[in-house]
C-alpha cells in the first residue's frame, strides 16, 4: 500500500526544519550558519605499536631519541606517567577504545587445550561502545589505517565504528599517505572527522633501515639466550635494545610527514591529536624478550601526549594515567563543542580510578614452548610509587618504582602486610568489574593472516615450518 502523502504545507515545513538543523539552505531561504567554534575538531589517535616510554627523549630517554614527538610535547600535554592496560596489543587498543580494563571488556587471551591451534584470543564484544562509534553517532567521519594485521585485524571488534578501517602491513611512509588522503576525501575541516593509526615499524623484525634479517636473528638469539637457556642478557640485550631504539628513531621521523601533512592542510592548529603506544619491549629483563608475557614496567609504561584544539604551551602532568583514559581525554577535549556529549559516554579521566596491567596467559606460541610459566594470569596494581604484582600461580612482588623502577628488589617478603594489602584491594576491584557472560570469538584465521602471523612473531615462521610473508 502506498505511504499516505502530508500536505504540501507541512512538508515544505519539515523539510525547512531539516535543512536548518543540517545548517543548508533550500532554494529561496537563508540558514544560519552554524557557530564555527561549535563544530567539532579533527580527532587524531596515533598508537605507535612497542614503544617503551624511555625510549623517547621527552621522556628521559636518550638526547635526540625522538625530535618530532619532543618538540609536539613542546606545545601539548605530556602524561609523565602512563601505563598500558595489557602488554601486547589487542587488549590494549581494546581499552583505548572502550575505556575500559582487559577483564571488563574481555578482549584479551584465553589458555587453550592441549593440541588447540587456532588464536586463542577473544574479541570485543559488540555490546561495548567504542570511541569510532560515540564520535561516529555525534557527526563524526571515522577512518582507521592500521598496520599490525593480526590483533587489529578486522572480526576482533576493534573496528567498530570506523569506515574504512583499512588494514595493511605498511610502513610508516605507506600508512601516512593513505591516511592523509582519506582526510583530503572526506574533507576534513569542513566536517568533523576522527583519524585512527597504528604503526608497526617498531615491532618485530625492527625497520631500522639495516637488513631486516639482522634484528629478527638477534631477536631470536636473544630468545633462545633467555628464554630458554635461562641466560642474562648482557651484551646481546644491549645490541638488541640498540636496533629497537633505532627503529623507533626512525618511526619518529616519519611522524613529521603526519604532522606536517596537518599543518598544510591547515587542520593541526584546532585538531585534538593524541599520541600512545599499545605496549612497551623487553630486553631480558625478568627473563622476558619481547611483549605479551608479563606486567613489568619495560612492556606496559607507555608515552601519552595529547594536544588539545588551540593548543599552543606544553604542560606535564604527574596524575598517573592509564589507556583507559585515552576516549576519556578525546571526549573531554571536545567541552563546548556539538560532540560535548560523548564526555558521558567516557568517564574515566587520569587521577579518577585505579590504574590495573593485565597479561592473561600469552600468545598460542608461547604456551606452547615455555609451558608452565604461561599458563597464569598476572595482574598489577598502581598506588603512588608502590606497585604490586599478583599472579593466578600464587606468586606475589612489591616494588617501589621511584627508587627502583627496573623492578629489581622484591619487596614483598620485608613488607607482606602491605604487599597483601594491597593485593586484596586488587581482588576485590576485579570482583566487582570482572566481566559477565559469554566472551566473543574471533572467525578462524585467513592463510594470508596466518603467514602475518609468523612473521610478526606470534606463531611459526618459515623456519619452524611455517610460510612468513616478506614485509609490504
Amino acid at each position: 500500500m502506498r505511504a499516505p502523502q502530508l500536505p504540501a504545507a507541512t512538508r515544505g515545513a519539515l523539510l525547512l526544519g531539516v535543512a536548518v538543523l543540517l545548517g543548508i539552505a533550500p532554494f529561496g531561504t537563508v540558514a544560519c550558519s552554524p557557530d564555527p567554534e561549535r563544530v567539532p575538531p579533527l580527532v587524531v589517535l596515533v598508537s605507535l605499536d612497542t614503544v617503551r616510554a624511555d625510549e623517547l627523549s621527552c621522556y628521559g630517554g636518550p638526547e635526540g631519541a625522538s625530535p618530532v614527538l619532543d618538540a609536539f610535547a613542546a606545545v601539548a600535554t605530556r602524561y609523565e606517567r602512563c601505563i598500558s592496560t595489557a602488554p601486547w596489543t589487542l587488549p590494549s587498543h581494546a581499552s583505548m577504545f572502550t575505556g575500559l580494563f582487559p577483564s571488563e571488556h574481555g578482549a584479551h587471551s584465553f589458555l587453550p587445550q592441549d593440541g588447540y591451534r587456532g588464536d586463542n584470543v577473544f574479541a570485543l564484544h559488540p555490546s561495548y561502545e567504542t570511541l569510532a562509534e560515540a564520535l561516529g553517532a555525534r557527526g563524526y567521519r571515522c577512518g582507521a589505517f592500521v598496520a599490525n594485521s593480526i590483533y587489529l585485524r578486522p572480526g576482533l571488534g576493534l573496528e567498530a565504528g570506523f569506515d574504512p578501517w583499512d588494514v595493511r602491513r605498511n610502513r610508516a611512509e605507506v600508512l601516512t599517505g593513505r591516511a592523509l588522503e582519506w582526510l583530503d576525501g572526506v574533507g576534513a575541516g569542513e566536517r568533523p572527522a576522527f583519524l585512527f593509526l597504528n604503526y608497526l615499524d617498531a615491532h618485530r623484525p625492527y625497520r631500522t633501515g639495516d637488513p631486516e634479517d639482522r634484528a629478527r636473528a638477534r631477536l631470536d638469539e636473544l630468545i633462545e639466550a633467555v628464554m630458554v637457556e635461562g641466560g642474562e642478557p648482557g651484551a646481546l640485550g644491549r645490541d638488541v635494545a640498540a636496533l629497537h631504539q633505532k627503529a623507533v628513531t626512525l618511526l619518529d621521523a616519519e611522524l613529521a610527514r603526519l604532522f606536517d601533512g596537518l599543518k598544510e592542510r591547515g587542520l593541526f592548529d584546532r585538531a585534538v591529536v593524541v599520541v600512545t603506544a599499545d605496549h612497551g619491549e623487553a630486553f631480558g629483563a625478568h627473563g622476558v624478550v619481547e611483549h605479551s608475557k608479563d606486567v613489568y614496567e619495560d612492556l606496559v609504561r607507555v608515552p601519552l601526549v595529547v594536544k588539545e584544539s588551540r593548543q599552543t604551551e606544553g604542560a606535564v602532568r604527574t596524575e598517573l594515567a592509564s589507556a583507559v583514559d585515552v576516549p576519556g581525554l578525546v571526549a573531554a577535549a571536545l567541552a563546548g563543542t556539538d560532540a560535548a556529549s560523548a564526555a558521558a559516554v567516557f568517564p574515566r579521566l587520569p587521577g579518577t580510578h585505579p590504574v590495573i596491567a593485565e597479561n592473561h596467559f600469552s600468545r598460542i606460541k608461547d604456551v606452547s614452548r615455555f609451558g608452565d610459566r604461561f599458563r597464569r594470569v598476572r595482574r598489577a596494581l598502581y598506588d603512588g610509587d608502590a606497585k604490586v604484582v599478583v599472579g593466578s600461580d600464587g606468586s606475589l612482588e612489591l616494588y617501589e618504582l621511584e627508587g627502583d623502577p627496573g623492578e629489581l628488589t622484591d619487596l614483598a617478603g620485608s613488607q607482606p602486610a602491605r604487599a597483601a594489602s594491597l593485593a586484596q584491594e586488587l581482588a576485590r576491584w576485579m570482583e566487582a568489574h570482572r566481566r559477565k557472560g559469554e566472551p566473543a570469538l574471533p572467525a578462524d584465521l585467513t592463510p594470508s593472516q596466518r603467514r602475518d602471523l609468523g612473521a610478526l612473531g606470534y606463531g611459526p615462521s618459515a623456519e619452524d615450518g611455517g610460510d612468513a610473508s616478506k614485509e609490504r
